[in-house]
């Protein structure tokens, strides 16, 4: 990928470098920008002569005008100078993408993922939550002599600070953590640097003059800077070895670099070893004696993957190209295998009950609102994605609401071949703060590609219009898959979070985890919790409620394994569908309460029928006011029968678990998912849309009907799924 550097590196082949500074007329090297570093400005000329590379420079004309979370362009702000410089970069050079610095800052990640956007291109924030302490240890270890410049934190002195290395500040820093909590790599503003040295340059920079500058001679945390006045540069050799300036040779070079730095055992890593925590191997000679990257347990065998399996740098070449993520709203796929798919019964398609007046939608006095069983429909003038969501606009600007109250939808799909369609149409539709979503594919009716269900929530008179809180990284880093698209990771209302579908692709280089469904389950997990401590900044805080869309009813038992692993009594629904996106073998949906640990368990259950078992698993607050449960019929005997009275009386019994306690009429949602694929124990479609809309139609309850290959237990027929907030 051909990326622009804001004096930044990512591993790619870096095409040129961009930077803002202040204007010579203002006579200030400080001008306490919330967006960029302005302290050494006056040696960048060096950075571009060190390797090489063409410099873009514009002054800094904006101030801070929108200082919102979110940003929107808005003239007079200083995001629009960095949105100017680098679309004056795409007129001479052409590249992919930004790679920015970025640790922990989301006023500025956000701010840059909006310039990228408009320039289509991706932001590459390889850096972005990173541990500190790891990250400043690796950038030692990896040669970059970096000074610091700033100083601005208690615990720092400039007299005594300003010009020493990060390696000799390093020991400081970390004691300075430990007594004042600060950032040992300076994402508070503790501190700034300027880089004389590191594997990229092709020469190293010598400073010959500077003045040491008092910003702000506060008692406790005195600001101070160092002004850059002389400068050179002296050659350097890399034990005989001179990095070549063409352009065309620097990326053989990076990647001898790595390799090099690889076999010194120096920490230049791939996507893959981002992922060594979540390893099970019991082979300790594949570690080579580093057992301990290895999650080991007692009795556990390796599930096709090992530490040296993921021992291989891979560059990033799978990324998008430009335009290709804003185009369809989701990155180019690398050619997986398709997985053992469970067939659906050929008749399901044409005696599937979805007549005209499925739409059921229902809302509460709290703010909620579920609208269940969209269509998208084939027509002359409407493509389905669009037909859909023009229903779904119309619905709830009927209640009063519009699309930026969404915060969830979940698609099925006929075909996942149609996806990327889907989502450049899907993506004419939403902004900013997209809700979050889900996508998997279903054996719907000939006439109806699409089927979906959204969530909405609108502020309350009297309640704080600002509880509303969304995720929505779209720069690509180690941390958690990115969302170049038209979704959000993860949307908050109150005390409820609902996080978006998660496969198991590896976060730097946005594929799927090589591997089994294992594999992919543990790191969807990871990804899961990593986005809800994001918002909650909970450790160890596990969704309350979801499923888990398989694609083989054999990845079940593994996916079990790893949820309960890490959950503590939260309820799972586990359904074998067709497919996922991008052929993968698993994919969660779930939503968490922010008061999970005090929620209510049980399980129960009763006999209907002729040895029909009804289980019923089942969580919920103190106050009952948000419960759900899981409610699964399954055939005990060859014998037993599974008629229209028996699902009767077991959604009768799962819809009294739901509503317990409640007044008679109720808004909430359930879906009821059916297994599809054995004629002999099949449930008549149209016998389970009637049972359902007589026993929803007593209270106010929005439901949805699914066909599934197949459910978590063999022999079990019918699930019924509900929430209630």
């Amino acid at each position: 990928m051909r990326v622009v550097a804001l004096i930044s590196g990512a591993g790619h082949e870096i095409v040129a470098l961009a930077n803002l500074q202040p204007a010579a007329c203002n006579g200030k090297d400080e001008i306490d920008s919330y967006m960029y570093q302005t302290v050494g400005h006056d040696g960048i000329d060096l950075y571009s002569e060190s390797l090489g590379l063409p410099l873009f420079r514009r002054v800094i004309a904006g101030n801070a005008v929108v200082q919102d979370k979110e940003y929107s362009p808005t003239p007079g702000d200083e995001v629009e100078d960095l949105f100017e410089l680098l679309a004056d970069v795409k007129k001479s050079i052409q590249y992919d993408g930004i790679a920015v610095g970025a640790i922990l800052s989301d006023y500025q990640r956000i701010r840059v993922e909006n310039v990228c956007k408009r320039l289509g291109c991706v932001c590459l924030a390889y850096l972005w939550r990173r541990d500190q302490v790891e990250l400043l240890q690796e950038m030692i270890d990896c040669g970059v002599n970096a000074i610091i410049i700033k100083t601005a934190s208690l615990g720092l002195d400039p007299d005594v600070h300003l010009g020493q290395s990060i390696s000799e500040m390093q020991t400081h820093l970390l004691e300075s953590k430990g007594k004042y909590g600060i950032n040992v790599c300076g994402e508070g503003g503790e501190y700034e640097t300027f880089t004389l040295d590191c594997p990229l340059f092709k020469q190293k920079i010598v400073l010959d003059d500077y003045e040491k500058i008092i910003h702000s001679n506060d008692a406790f945390a005195p600001v101070g800077y160092l002004k850059l006045k002389k400068a050179h540069l002296v050659n350097k050799n890399d034990e005989g070895e001179s990095v070549s300036p063409d352009s065309e040779n620097r990326v053989s070079d990076l990647k001898k670099m790595y390799q090099k730095f690889r076999l010194n055992g120096l920490p230049v890593k791939s996507p893959l070893d981002y992922l060594k925590d979540l390893i099970e191997c019991t082979n300790a000679d594949c570690c080579d004696g580093h057992v301990e990257l290895c999650t080991l347990e007692s009795g556990d065998k390796p599930h096709g993957l090992c530490c040296k399996s993921l021992d291989t740098h891979q560059d990033e070449k799978h990324l998008l190209k430009e335009g290709e993520s804003h185009n369809n709203g989701d990155l180019r796929d690398v050619p997986i295998p398709v997985p053992h798919i469970v067939p659906l019964c050929q008749h399901v398609r044409q005696t599937l009950p979805f007549p005209e007046n499925t739409l059921r939608v229902t809302g509460n006095t709290g703010g909620w609102l579920w609208v269940m069983g969209i269509q998208g429909r084939n027509t002359e003038t409407n493509a389905p994605m669009k037909d859909a969501l023009r229903s779904l606009k119309h619905i709830i600007e009927n209640r009063g609401m519009s699309l930026a109250d969404l915060i969830s939808i979940c698609m099925y799909v006929s075909d996942m071949d149609d996806y990327a369609q889907f989502n450049s149409e899907y993506n004419e539709f939403f902004e900013s703060q997209p809700p979050v979503r889900v996508c998997v594919e279903a054996s719907l009716p000939k006439d109806i590609p699409i089927l979906m269900e959204a969530v909405a929530y609108s502020v309350q008179p009297g309640s704080d219009g600002s509880m509303r809180q969304c995720m929505h990284v779209q720069g690509i880093s180690h941390w958690a898959p990115a969302n170049i698209g038209p979704y959000s990771q993860a949307i908050w209302v109150g005390d409820i979070i609902y996080v978006a579908g998660q496969i198991g692709l590896v976060p730097g280089s946005m594929t799927l985890v090589p591997g089994d469904a294992k594999m992919e389950c543990k790191l969807a997990l990871r990804s899961l919790n990593r986005q809800e401590y994001e918002l909650l900044c909970i450790i160890g805080s596990y969704p309350d409620d979801g499923i888990c869309y398989v694609t083989d009813v054999s990845y079940i038992a593994d996916c079990r394994h790893e949820w309960e692993k890490l959950t503590n009594n939260a309820i799972v629904e586990y359904l074998v569908v067709p497919r996922l996106p991008r052929n993968a073998k698993i994919e969660w949906f779930t939503w968490i309460h922010k008061h999970n640990a005090a929620f209510e368990y049980e399980e129960t259950g009763c006999y209907v029928g002729s040895g029909i078992k009804i289980r019923i698993i089942r969580r919920w607050n103190y106050e009952n006011r948000v419960s759900a449960i899981v409610c699964r019929a399954t055939i005990s005997n060859e014998e037993s029968v599974f008629g229209r009275q028996e699902l009767k009386e077991m959604i009768e019994y799962g819809l009294s678990k739901l509503l317990r306690d409640a007044e008679k009429y109720v808004e909430c949602s359930v879906r009821l998912f059916y297994k599809a694929v054995d004629p002999r124990r099949a449930v008549d479609p149209s016998e389970i849309f009637n049972t359902l809309e007589e026993e929803c139609s007593k209270y106010s309850i929005a439901f949805s009907i699914l066909p599934v290959s197949s459910l978590m237990v063999e022999n079990t027929l019918v699930s019924l799924c509900g929430v209630r907030h």
